[in-house]
C-alpha cells in the first residue's frame, strides 16, 4: 500500500509520517514557501518526504499555483499563471532535495474544474508535453526532465510494488 499524503493537514501529515512504514508519496501537491497554504507542504515537510524516498507531483490548479488567489475572480491571466509557475514548485523541491528524483507531474487536471484554473498555457492535456521544453530552459538536463516527466513516477511505482 502507498500512502498518498496530498490532502492531510500537518498534524495528519505527522501521524502518518510517524506510523506508516510503507512507501509514501504525494500525488498533487506543491510548496508553501511559494503559496503560503496549509494544503501546501513547507520545506520541512518536503524534507521528511525525501527523506523517506517520496515523489511529490506538482500541482496544476492555479490557486495552488498563485498566492492570493480568490475562487470566481482572479484569473490565471491575472496572476500570471503558466507552466513556468508550475516548473516553479518543481524546481523548489530540486532544490531542497539537490537532485530531481523527488518531483513529478501530479497535475490534477481529472476534470474537478475547467480552464479558469488551468494554467493560462494549458489548454488541453495535450499542453503538457511543453512542461519539458519549460524545464529545458530552466537548465534541467534530458535525463532530468525525462526523471520529472515519467522516470520518478515508475520508479517510485515499481519500487512500491516490489515490497509485495
Amino acid at each position: 500500500m502507498i500512502l498518498d499524503v496530498t490532502h492531510l493537514c500537518d498534524e495528519s501529515l505527522r501521524d502518518g509520517l510517524d506510523h506508516f512504514n510503507g512507501p509514501i508519496w504525494a500525488s498533487h501537491s506543491n510548496c508553501r514557501a511559494l503559496v503560503p497554504h496549509n494544503r501546501q507542504f513547507s520545506d520541512e515537510q518536503i524534507r521528511e518526504l525525501i527523506q523517506r524516498g517520496a515523489v511529490i507531483g506538482a500541482a496544476f490548479d492555479a490557486w495552488m499555483l498563485a498566492p492570493g488567489w480568490i475562487r470566481g475572480e482572479t484569473t490565471p491571466e491575472s496572476a500570471a499563471v503558466t507552466l513556468d509557475t508550475v516548473v516553479d514548485h518543481i524546481d523548489h523541491i530540486c532544490q531542497i532535495a539537490g537532485n530531481a528524483r523527488h518531483s513529478m507531474i501530479g497535475s490534477d487536471l481529472d476534470g474537478a474544474f475547467g480552464r479558469e484554473q488551468c494554467p493560462a498555457d494549458v489548454y488541453t492535456i495535450a499542453d503538457l508535453t511543453n512542461l519539458p521544453r519549460v524545464l529545458s530552459a530552466r537548465g534541467y538536463s534530458q535525463a532530468d526532465v525525462e526523471q520529472i516527466a515519467h522516470g520518478n513516477f515508475l520508479r517510485f511505482l515499481r519500487r512500491a510494488w516490489s515490497n509485495r
